[in-house]
């Protein structure tokens, strides 16, 4: 079974200004009317490249770049009532991670709590901090205790940096792309990981699961150096943590091909999270669905090993959430 879990789609209203989107709809119309659509299309696509389920998250950020949080609040819940709409209408192949609208963190775990509950959504999906404010804020710890008493995982998807950081790094570049996908993308979402482990969050919450896209963000490649010199800030009151920072990340953390079909940095990624933590997935419609599953079949592996990124890790962390076929 072959399950690809990092797959979006735009809904509007909250998708209607969305850069790429708009961009794709006057450059690229075949990729637009893949973005938008939940459907034939969808599965025709799908089909082509014998996945046989998606789960499906609203396109980045979502509604959390809204600044009225009353309606990034409702516009979650709607879209998350949408989403369920389209699982309930094609159970045997798509599944759905809730939206949430972490302006507001209260609401945010109440909406995880309805919309795997009541919904039937797997867990969710959050892209990066909001407004500048990242997940290790303490305010967030409600929604990670649901997350783990519920049994679902949260999947941390990458966001456009921080402003500041966008100023002080990417802005002579941004033309170029800096800021986004060829680099900017990693570098702040594998910073707000590190930040979450070194929070002391996952002592907290051990049983807490989350994925990452993009073979990690980096991260197994810089884990040796990340352990080597945790806790050597030059000040009192570091390293307070229970164990290394890669053992959280091997513990904690599952991690997607989404978007990065390159053999080297999934050999890095297998050396350091072995074959239980690899997840199949593709970006799609941002990246194609034949070509993420041409990468997991050529990969040079052993067959056990690839039905496990394929989709046996993914039902042993989904568990019932996904139908078996």
């Amino acid at each position: 079974m072959l399950i690809a879990l990092e797959e979006h789609y735009a809904w509007n209203p909250v998708s209607s200004d969305n850069v790429v989107g708009t961009w794709l709809e006057t450059h690229n119309v075949t990729a637009h009317q893949r973005l938008y659509d939940r459907g034939p299309l969808r599965l025709e696509q799908m089909d082509a490249a014998g996945i046989d389920f998606q789960i499906l998250s609203l396109f980045d950020p979502g509604v959390q770049e809204d600044d009225d949080t009353a309606r990034a609040v409702d516009n979650a819940r709607r879209a998350n009532d949408d989403l369920a709409e389209t699982v309930r209408g094609t159970p045997d192949r798509f599944g759905g991670f809730a939206t949430l609208a972490t302006q507001d963190p209260d609401a945010a775990a109440a909406e995880l709590e309805r919309a795997v509950r009541e919904l039937g959504l797997v867990g969710a999906l959050i892209n990066g901090h909001t407004h500048g404010r990242y997940l290790d804020d303490p305010a967030y710890l409600d929604l990670f205790d649901c997350a783990q008493r519920l049994g679902v995982p949260v999947y941390l998807h990458p966001t456009t940096p921080h402003p500041d950081v966008m100023a002080a790094w990417f802005a002579p570049y941004v033309k170029d792309g800096l800021h986004l996908a060829s680099w900017g993308f990693a570098a702040e979402t594998g910073t707000h990981v590190l930040r979450l482990i070194y929070s002391g969050l996952f002592d907290k919450f051990p049983r807490l699961q989350m994925i990452l896209g993009h073979l990690g963000e980096m991260l197994p490649y810089a884990a040796y150096r990340i352990d080597r010199y945790y806790g050597l800030g030059g000040g009192e009151g570091g390293g307070g943590l229970a164990r290394l920072p890669s053992e959280y990340l091997r513990d904690n953390f599952h991690i997607t091909t989404s978007g990065n079909f390159n053999p080297t940095a999934f050999a890095c990624a297998l050396d350091v999270m072995g074959p239980d933590r690899l997840m199949f997935s593709v970006d799609y419609p941002m990246d194609d669905n034949i070509a993420g599953a041409e990468f997991l079949r050529d990969l040079q592996v052993e067959d056990d090993v690839r039905h496990k990124i394929a989709g046996e890790n993914a039902l042993r962390l989904f568990g019932d959430k996904i139908p078996r076929r």
